[in-house]
C-alpha cells in the first residue's frame, strides 16, 4: 500500500491518505513518531495499529468528552466529530462505543429535549428541531406521548410572556392583536392554535 498523500489540516493535524483514501488523522507527532512520508510503502498491518492505537482512540476519548458537556443525538455528535477531521470510519465505531454503553441515546435524548422545551416552544418547533438532529419519527412521537399533554402551556406562556396575562388580550388594539399573533407564528404556532386566543 501507498500513502498517497499527507494533507495539513492546520498547525498540528493531517490528514493522512493511503491509496487516496482518508483513513487517518494525526498529529505532527505522530507523524515523527512512525516515520510517516509521502509515497512510501505501509502495510495494511501498520496502518491499522496506527488506526486501532491512535485514531479510534482518540476519536473514542472525543466522543466521551464531548458527552460529558452536553447531550448530543447520534446525528449531533457524528457531526461534530466530522468538523473535528476524524475519519468517517473511526466516527462510526465512536459512535457504536458510545452508543453500546448507553451514553447516547436518541430516543432518551428526544423525551429530554421535548421534557426541557414543550413550555417554550410549540410542538410543530420542537418537532422539527428534533428532526434537524436527526431523530426518527418513531423517537419523537414516543417522546410527545410520553411528555407533552398539550400545546396550551407552551402557547399560554408565549403569549404571557408578550403582554404580561391572557386577560390583556381583550385590552389590545386589532394592530396589537395581529403582533402578538406574528411574534406566536414565529414561535411556530399554527393559525389555528393562535386563534383559539386572539380574535382578530
Amino acid at each position: 500500500m501507498i500513502l498517497t498523500n499527507i494533507e495539513q489540516i492546520d498547525k498540528k493535524r493531517y490528514r493522512i491518505y493511503v491509496e487516496e483514501e482518508f483513513l487517518l488523522m494525526l498529529y505532527v507527532t505522530d507523524i515523527r513518531k512512525y516515520k510517516l512520508e509521502e509515497q512510501i510503502d505501509i502495510t495494511a498491518e501498520e496502518v491499522a495499529q496506527i488506526y486501532h492505537d491512535v485514531v479510534l482512540r482518540r476519536a473514542k476519548l472525543k466522543a466521551m468528552q464531548l458527552l460529558k458537556s452536553m447531550d448530543y443525538s447520534e446525528k449531533g455528535l457524528c457531526d461534530k466529530l466530522a468538523r473535528l477531521y476524524y475519519p468517517p470510519r473511526a466516527i462510526q465505531e465512536a459512535l457504536e462505543y458510545v452508543v453500546g454503553y448507553k451514553y447516547i441515546d436518541d430516543e432518551r435524548y428526544a423525551r429530554n429535549y421535548v421534557r426541557f422545551k414543550k413550555e417554550s416552544q410549540s410542538r410543530r418547533q420542537i418537532e422539527y428541531t428534533l428532526q434537524q438532529k436527526g431523530i426518527c419519527k418513531e423517537y419523537i412521537e414516543i417522546a410527545f406521548d410520553e411528555e407533552y399533554d398539550s400545546g396550551d402551556s407552551a402557547i399560554v406562556r408565549a403569549i404571557i410572556k408578550k403582554i404580561g396575562s391572557l386577560e390583556r388580550i381583550e385590552e389590545l388594539t386589532a394592530d396589537e392583536k395581529r403582533k402578538v399573533g406574528a411574534y406566536l407564528a414565529r414561535k411556530g404556532f399554527s393559525s389555528g392554535e393562535i386563534r383559539e386566543y386572539i380574535s382578530f
